[in-house]
């Protein structure tokens, strides 16, 4: 192993939670270095359809305890209240910021232009000029270019060092070759994003594997709410030259945009008297119901009709699907198109305090890698604007070197891992701790040859569309205790054969992320034997008060 470099902070991954963070620590003076898995600037954030959920001043009715109550209602009591509080009373400050940065918004003549997202009760989206995020990221990606950070791109962190005193040390990397190298750092970072990828239909980013969900994992960090999976309704099923393209989550809740079923009948009004503008877990249902029930089009799909609609909003809310289907030929507003729930944000992650501290001395974590915000369900528009409360929050925290007591549990139940939040900074003066659930990792050897076989390297996309299946069956819109288990028992057989790919390689560790992070998920769904928010069990379909719990996973000591 070479040693590469040193830097006070380590920033791993370069959406907008990342390079927010990476910026605010260069601002504060500190050595920084922002590795990517892929080039920097890339994973979800470039793939969003730019909306920012913020209360800004513009609308003179609108006020943060507004928006706090919109989070509460959609998260079904699972917000962590300290970063919710946070998040609504920063969320202004932020675009304010972005601006400073050279981000470019849509305009009225008098001010930024506001627009209404599925689950708020006031328009306060604002949308990146044109449509998708290019607006945004490309001011910030200068912003970075003129810094003194160091970029480092095509990367794969495997392991995040930490000292005889717990505290982090560095993190260890390959490169594109499988060289290994190590950064010694003060401070980590994870803006490293979700875990679509884990399932067979996403509009996530390649790179969004919850590579991150396991490092911080082993590095003593606590996971929560992985349960709570949001599926976005209106994923494009078909052409299959855009497949998976989302038509950005803002489009329902213009006026005029309706969803019809195989029969051209206007269905949402029946599911929620919100109709199409109702939160995506409410939508993604009624979808999942129609087409279930042998309503939905020959590819498994309902219809999105936009003939109605004003096409100057759309073009404000959706520019990146109306240029993704314009690329094909297909003008959406004549021709109905066909759409199909797929996996869009996982609400839940590493477990932080409101400035992004993970309860490991040293490690910070910001973005939809982290839980807290959103709870069972997360409001359209608020993913973006989180990443930027937080990232900023992050970035000074750990630039600062912020230093407090880890965290404390309190005794639990010790077979399961059902955790009541009873405060979640372990600053405040009334902190009890979590009850947690300690598990092991899976027994998985390191092989003795150091590279990948080729019989084995044939197999691991199929190990990958396996643990893919299983998600999909035991963790989909609407799961049942049955499946479930089933799902687990199967994910459970493909463990020998994990134990013949190295770790020590890109490939290994991947797999093994993958593999881990999607058993706790599993677990998590088994494990709520209730429906609340995006996670609906068919043999539990209440919502239950005794529920108004987390799920946690940490190491065993």
């Amino acid at each position: 192993m070479e040693f590469l470099e040193r830097a006070d902070v380590v920033v791993i991954g370069s959406g907008l939670a990342g390079l927010v963070a990476a910026l605010e620590a260069d601002r504060c003076g500190v050595t920084v270095a922002l590795l990517s898995r892929g080039e920097i600037g890339s994973g979800n954030t470039e793939l969003a359809s730019g909306g920012l959920a913020a209360v800004t001043g513009i609308d003179p009715g609108d006020t943060p305890d507004l928006h706090l109550a919109d989070i509460q209602r959609s998260a079904r009591g699972l917000e962590f209240p300290d970063i919710a509080r946070v998040f609504v009373d920063e969320a202004g400050d932020a675009i304010r910021s972005l601006e400073r940065f050279g981000a470019k918004f849509a305009r009225t003549e008098k001010s930024l232009q506001l627009f209404m997202a599925p689950g708020h009760s006031r328009a306060r989206s604002i949308r990146c000029e044109g449509g998708g995020t290019s607006n945004l990221l490309k001011p910030l990606l200068a912003r970075v270019s003129e810094s003194s950070i160091r970029c480092i791109s095509r990367v794969t962190v495997i392991e995040i060092e930490r000292d005889e005193e717990n505290r982090v040390s560095g993190v260890i990397l390959l490169d594109e070759k499988g060289r290994t190298y190590c950064i010694a750092a003060k401070a980590v970072v994870l803006a490293c994003g979700g875990l679509g990828q884990l399932f067979p239909l996403t509009s996530n980013s390649s790179v969004a594997t919850g590579s991150g969900y396991y490092l911080a994992l082993k590095a003593g960090a606590i996971l929560t709410d992985l349960e709570f999976v949001q599926f976005t309704p209106t994923s494009l099923a078909y052409p299959p030259e855009v497949r998976g393209t989302s038509t950005g989550g803002g489009l329902l809740a213009q006026k005029g945009v309706r969803l019809l079923n195989a029969h051209g009948e206007r269905f949402m009004p029946a599911y929620d008297e919100r109709a199409e503008a109702a939160t995506r877990d409410v939508v993604a249902r009624a979808i999942h119901r129609e087409i279930k029930a042998g309503r939905g089009s020959d590819h498994g799909a309902v219809y999105v009709d936009m003939s109605a609609a004003d096409r100057k909003a759309v073009a404000q809310v959706s520019g990146r699907f109306l240029r993704a289907m314009e690329k094909i030929g297909v003008d959406p507003y004549s021709s109905r198109v066909e759409v199909a729930p797929d996996v869009h944000f996982a609400m839940g992650g590493v477990a932080i305090d409101s400035d992004g501290w993970t309860g490991v001395p040293g490690l910070f974590a910001a973005g939809e890698i982290a839980a807290g915000l959103h709870g069972a369900t997360r409001l359209n528009s608020n993913g973006l604007t989180e990443a930027v409360v937080f990232g900023q929050r992050a970035g000074g925290a750990a630039a600062e070197g912020k230093a407090a007591p880890a965290w404390r549990f309190a005794g639990g139940r010790e077979t399961v891992g059902i955790c009541r939040f009873i405060a979640h900074d372990p600053r405040g003066d009334s902190a009890e701790g979590l009850q947690k659930e300690a598990i092991s990792l899976p027994e998985i050897p390191v092989p003795s040859a150091p590279s990948v076989g080729p019989t084995i390297e044939d197999r691991v996309e199929e190990l990958r569309v396996e643990l893919r299946l299983a998600l999909a069956t035991g963790a989909g819109i609407e799961r049942d205790g049955a499946t479930t288990a089933n799902a687990i028992a199967n994910h459970a057989r493909l463990s020998p054969e994990l134990a013949l790919v190295d770790r020590r390689t890109a490939i290994g560790f991947d797999l093994e992320a993958r593999y881990v992070v999607s058993g706790l998920v599993l677990r998590a769904v088994e494990a709520r034997t209730e429906s609340r928010g995006a996670h609906f069990r068919t043999d539990f379909p209440n919502q239950l008060e005794s529920w108004g719990t987390h799920i946690c996973f940490a190491l065993g000591s």
